[in-house]
């Protein structure tokens, strides 16, 4: 049976490489492969192409290899309220959220649940075990 290759995002904000590691336990030799960030092809509609189109280039450059990677992307509706109470309760540990506001260009991390407000393009929720989950993303 064939072992799986996962990402490794291992030294990634240092680098900026994102490395995909063999699962056969080779402790003795790196068989880590670097991969180049991959573009979604620009003729095919797909969720993280929507979401790429709509970060600026400096948002572009750190999510485009993630969503590369093998993360799973989930598109769901802007709902202020249940957001909010989501943000609240949510493991602060497990779970990253970042916000792009109508008239900003960047995307900015969500520190209190205020910020989940109108009027708001887009919320994205991070989970740790790479699903990365798009509120406001037509898709």
């Amino acid at each position: 049976m064939a072992k799986k290759i996962r990402p490794s995002l291992k030294d990634y904000l240092r680098t900026g490489v994102v490395r995909f590691n063999n699962d056969e336990g080779e402790q003795g030799t790196d068989t880590d492969q670097a991969a180049l960030p991959v573009s979604p092809p620009a003729n095919i509609h797909s969720p993280s192409a929507d979401l790429l189109a709509l970060l600026s280039e400096r948002d572009r450059l750190t999510w485009e290899p993630i969503l590369g990677a093998g993360t799973e992307l989930r598109t769901a509706p802007l709902d202020f309220t249940a957001l909010r109470e989501e943000f609240r309760n949510a493991d602060k540990n497990r779970f990253t959220y970042y916000l792009l506001a109508d008239g900003e260009e960047h995307l900015r991390p969500v520190r209190t649940s205020v910020q989940i407000r109108s009027p708001l393009r887009l919320l994205l929720k991070w989970d740790e075990t790479g699903i990365l989950t798009c509120y406001g993303l037509q898709g």
